[in-house]
């Protein structure tokens, strides 16, 4: 459980983890859970109105985007992506698969019969990686980041000076396309920026919730984007503006 001493962009990712799950939150149930005031969270949920990610109501707030069932349907929603974006890997190539649940879905996705070098920053999906029996996979060190749990800072950071990457997978908290992709916290938006200038082609998957989303940090514009991939139902309304600005859109089947 987070304390009073953890970071605002930790506690506002989590946050917006909720809102997308469930639709709305308290702002008195997650002082308790956090152990913070709510003072705190009232400022929490502020700054997340103000990036698009959810609206103020009396008590706490709802979600911009609408409620989309369960676990079972997010762990669909994101199969269904994972095998949309894992559909641009080829063989001979090194790609980097940065955190995330939509990235680990990616990584579950990709066709054992390739022969590519994958690197990541997320132990979860090293492991799951380690399952590819043509692969060569290499996992990032540095401090692990407890929100996303992938490494990040001044370590990893070094370590990717040494690899060029043909395909990066980047993790997104939001997108928008004005601001383009953005991210909760600012180490994780520094290790992406990262990962960005070592790559040739990225690609960012996204669910519903996060089109026409703005989070805190920049990290890349919509024009850096090779590839953008979303859900067959993704709103006109959130992805229309995008489509103007990024190159290529996969729509998942």
């Amino acid at each position: 459980m987070l304390t009073h001493e953890a970071f605002p962009g930790e506690r506002q990712n989590l946050i917006a983890q909720r809102l997308a799950t469930h639709g709305r939150v308290l702002a008195g149930d997650l002082a308790q859970e956090f152990n913070v005031s709510e003072h705190s969270i009232r400022r929490d949920l502020a700054a997340l109105a103000e990036a698009g990610i959810c609206k103020r109501v009396y008590g706490g707030a709802i979600s911009v985007a609408p409620v989309r069932g369960g676990d079972h349907a997010q762990a669909d929603r994101k199969s269904s992506l994972g095998l949309a974006a894992a559909a641009l890997i080829q063989s001979g190539q090194h790609i980097f698969i940065d955190g995330g649940t939509t990235n680990a879905s990616i990584s579950s996705a990709i066709d054992h019969n390739l022969a590519i070098s994958i690197t990541t920053n997320s132990p979860a999906i090293a492991l799951e990686l380690e399952k590819l029996p043509l692969a060569d996979v290499i996992l990032l060190g540095g401090r692990l980041h407890k929100a996303t749990g992938s490494t990040v800072g001044l370590t990893a950071i070094q370590q990717l000076s040494n690899f060029n990457f043909d395909l990066c997978f980047l993790g997104a908290c939001a997108i928008d396309a004005v601001k383009g992709v953005t991210a909760f916290d600012m180490d994780d938006a520094e290790f992406k920026r990262t990962v960005v200038s070592r790559s040739g082609q990225i690609v960012v998957a996204a669910t519903n919730e996060k089109l026409s989303s703005i989070a805190h940090y920049q990290v890349a514009s919509c024009e850096e984007l090779g590839v953008l991939v979303v859900e067959k139902d993704a709103p006109a309304e959130r992805l229309g503006p995008i489509q103007a600005k990024v190159s290529n859109i996969v729509v998942a089947s």
